[in-house]
């Protein structure tokens, strides 16, 4: 049965908005406490999943910062450490929720 593009168009257009609602609010709520480029330590260590082609990752953070990119494109960066850093444009929606959450209790513990 052919599957009317419409309808993967429409749904790839809400995950792109999507990321870009959750990046912006999770920079928002960072330059509340931080300046660009700051690291931001989050209270607990952040333990991370993702499944892309059949294969699992896994990765770990306990700092955020945020930058502007090339045409006023803001994103964040998380890493454990000096080590491992991962950036918004790649981190899955599920991913993103999660480390907005834990952005936003910093944020009422502050």
């Amino acid at each position: 049965m052919k599957i009317n593009p419409k309808i993967n168009k429409r749904v790839n257009e809400s995950v792109a908005d999507c990321r870009k609602v959750l990046t912006n609010a999770t920079i928002d709520l960072l330059k509340m406490i931080a300046e660009q480029g700051q690291d931001v330590v989050f209270g607990k260590i952040l333990i991370m999943h993702h499944f892309k082609g059949g294969n699992s990752e896994t990765w770990l953070a306990d700092r955020i910062a945020y930058a502007s990119g090339k045409n006023g494109n803001d994103f964040f960066i998380t890493a454990l450490g000096d080590d491992y850093p991962a950036s918004s444009a790649f981190i899955s929606l599920d991913n993103m929720q999660i480390i907005y959450d834990e952005v936003r209790r910093i944020i009422r513990e502050f």
